[in-house]
């Protein structure tokens, strides 16, 4: 049977993974075969340095793995960086990638690059990420917030990072946006989304304003900041999964999603205090 093996680059377990996914695939980690065929014939295939693949896949990575007797990579390859970016969405432990796929029909082997390797610390796939991928398999997320949220783990500059995040940020909070309202309605609606107490809503509102600025100062200024937005970056990033996350577990639309934002401003409660969904990621400044 024609095999397809795709090592998740940079990924570790703590433990033996076995999770039967759709489309006839497994994802899988601690076995064997799985990883001599990669380490056999991709390492000198690499269109990278080939030391990079024993610093990046090793036993305890996962591997994709599936029967694939018509050999029609391209029918599946969306479907494969979906998975990527599902995996990613599913811990802040890391970065993982899907950069190579092998392709092996009895002694013939195939090496098709899907994109480089995403640089970033060691993905850790333990309980806590395998439970919310799980969750994510069949949901549907808010496509271009979770598309802008992969993208900006590809970038290499703070600058386009921050620009990919407030994208997908506003397509959550300012659907109704417009020229000259969407500072105010981002400030008071992710400040209530995320803020429990007056302090926490004023930290936020203030970290909005001055990290929308400098969105504003990127975009029509070219200005180049550099480390200087690493922090910010990161919270950006905290704030964008968590509100994707939570939309995609609660399976609320992005438009039901503003009428309960604009309700609690008229009430003064936080979002997890008034709705209490099953599954709410918090983000403490």
């Amino acid at each position: 049977m024609p095999l397809l093996i795709a090592p998740v680059f940079n990924s570790t377990t703590p433990q033996s993974v076995r999770i039967d996914m759709p489309n006839s695939y497994t994802l899988i980690s601690g076995a064997e075969k799985p990883y001599k065929v990669a380490s056999r014939y991709l390492r000198n295939e690499m269109d990278e340095n080939r030391r990079m693949f024993d610093k990046r896949v090793d036993m305890s990575s996962l591997f994709l793995v599936g029967d694939y007797p018509e050999m029609r990579l391209t029918d599946d390859r969306d479907w494969i960086e979906e998975i990527e970016n599902k995996l990613n969405l599913s811990t802040i432990n890391g970065i993982c990638s899907i950069p190579y796929v092998i392709t092996a029909k009895a002694n013939l082997y195939g090496i098709t690059y899907l994109k480089r390797s995403l640089d970033g610390g060691k993905y850790m796939f333990d309980e806590h990420a395998q439970r919310i991928f799980l969750a994510l398999l069949d949901r549907d997320l808010p496509t271009l917030a979770f598309r802008r949220y992969s993208l900006s783990l590809e970038k290499k500059s703070y600058e386009d990072q921050l620009l990919d995040l407030w994208i997908g940020l506003e397509s959550l909070f300012v659907p109704d946006g417009r020229k000259g309202e969407i500072t105010y309605k981002l400030r008071l609606r992710m400040a209530y989304y995320f803020g429990d107490s007056l302090q926490q809503r004023e930290k936020i509102a203030q970290l909005i304003k001055k990290s929308y600025n400098h969105r504003s100062e990127i975009v029509h200024s070219g200005k180049v900041f550099g480390n200087t937005l690493s922090d910010e970056v990161n919270i950006l990033r905290l704030m964008a999964r968590a509100a994707i996350l939570n939309v995609a577990m609660e399976g609320i639309s992005l438009q039901d999603l503003q009428v309960r934002l604009d309700q609690l401003i008229l009430t003064g409660d936080s979002y997890y205090e008034r709705y209490n969904p099953s599954f709410f990621e918090r983000i403490i400044l």
